[in-house]
């Protein structure tokens, strides 16, 4: 039996299962490998690529009118990739007297926000930037707080300084304190979620603090850009993230060059980090010790 028909109106855009069922398609067949689901309740053709255009239109599909979408939603609205796999609901705010409870595909919370808070684009009410930055700071796991407030501080949805500032204008909301300490950890110069983590792995160790994004040159010549580096002792660590072989050639090429004028540069996959974490520290520790840094 071939795969069912794709119905033509739900090619290029996010869908939710009512009107998947009104163009002729049950949510079995929703299951089959056509589809993909973008949200909880929401779904799009295999074909239809990641966007924030895209993003936006699902959300917009399961958005309340009064509803704002917050937290780890708003980041991933924003462009970055923080969310988990396991998390495929939308999380709002909604006004204090609103009587709305959170249901299969929504996460409602209670939040009196400014206007200066919210931000509408497109028709979509979501935290501003640094509204956002500090909600994540405050309310999510540690390591996905910091991926966020990280993805958003490079994509400059806001800035460390109008971070703490609104933090301190805000100290009587739950947590405020806990969002400033954690901001203290943060990175705008990272440029992908995996490297928060490697960057909070080696911190949480104990290890000595990283420059981000550090660039190696040759009389004043541009030699290579390291993803972080102890630049005193000349040591540098990488996240492969390379995912052709066109970037991993590049990749290979850039570090020669750095290892000729004497770097030490070890590269760790996001296997190494979720599989032998203690190992990356101890690589990572020996390293920095036999050129003299401990």
């Amino acid at each position: 039996m071939g795969a069912p028909k794709i119905p033509e109106q739900l090619l290029g855009r996010p869908f939710t299962l009512a009107q998947a069922r009104a163009a002729g398609l049950t949510g079995r067949a929703l299951q089959g490998g056509q589809w993909r689901r973008v949200l909880r309740g929401v779904w799009a053709h295999v074909d239809v690529s990641d966007s924030r255009e895209l993003r936006l239109a699902a959300v917009l599909l399961v958005l309340p009118p009064d509803a704002v979408a917050r937290e780890l939603t708003a980041a991933w609205l924003y462009g970055a990739d923080v969310r988990r796999a396991d998390d495929l609901d939308v999380h709002i705010y909604v006004p204090a007297g609103r009587r709305m409870r959170s249901r299969d595909g929504l996460v409602v919370s209670v939040a009196q926000l400014s206007d200066a808070d919210i931000f509408v684009y497109r028709g979509l009410r979501v935290t501003s930037g640094v509204r956002t930055v500090f909600d994540c700071l405050r309310l999510a796991d540690e390591t996905e707080a910091l991926v966020a407030a990280d993805a958003l501080l490079h994509l400059q949805c806001t800035r460390l300084d109008d971070v703490t500032d609104y933090i301190s204008r805000t100290h009587r909301v739950r947590n405020s304190q806990l969002a400033l300490t954690r901001l203290r950890l943060a990175e705008p110069k990272t440029e992908s979620p995996m490297e928060t983590r490697l960057r909070l792995l080696l911190l949480r160790a104990g290890l000595p603090p990283p420059q981000a994004q550090w660039v190696v040159r040759e009389n004043g010549r541009f030699v290579a850009r390291l993803d972080f580096a102890w630049p005193s002792v000349c040591v540098a660590i990488e996240y492969d993230g390379a995912e052709h072989w066109g970037q991993r050639r590049h990749d290979d090429r850039r570090r020669a060059a750095a290892r000729a004028l004497g770097w030490h540069i070890d590269v760790v996959s996001a296997e190494d980090y979720y599989r032998t974490p203690d190992e990356i520290v101890d690589m990572v520790r020996r390293a920095l010790a036999g050129r003299g840094l401990r």
